[in-house]
């Protein structure tokens, strides 16, 4: 007990309490954090199996649904890919944002266009307006 009588005499007990407190707590959460980004899936290069047609009566065209469709299959893909697969379908894209940088868009209504969102190369939104 004698050894830690000088921990008792300081005057600031809560501040290097909190210090430690502080210390383990971002040691911790850092490498909570790598363990988790380690295991982050691969981009897909195909489409998205689990994406389905909206058959919901309020849909503005039938083109309007098979583009919907694309725009949820690409999410996930990389950029050239999902490009590459917008092209395949003969839809047009536009990039929306990438990397949290906005571009102006037009209000304008087309039934065969994508508005894609990019981040580091991966599209991580994709809306069929």
């Amino acid at each position: 007990m004698a050894r830690f009588a000088w921990l008792a005499t300081m005057p600031n007990k809560r501040f290097f309490a909190a210090i430690a407190v502080g210390t383990v707590t971002t040691i911790s959460a850092f490498l909570i954090g790598q363990s988790l980004s380690s295991a982050a899936p691969e981009p897909r290069s195909t489409p998205n199996a689990l994406c389905f047609r909206d058959t919901a009566p309020d849909q503005f065209s039938p083109k309007h649904v098979e583009t919907k469709l694309l725009a949820c299959q690409i999410v996930g893909m990389t950029k050239a890919d999902a490009i590459a697969a917008i092209e395949s379908a003969n839809l047009v894209y536009r990039i929306a944002m990438e990397d949290g940088e906005s571009f102006a868009l037009t209000e304008d209504y087309t039934d065969s266009r994508i508005n894609l969102e990019i981040v580091y190369g991966l599209v991580v939104g994709a809306t069929a307006w």
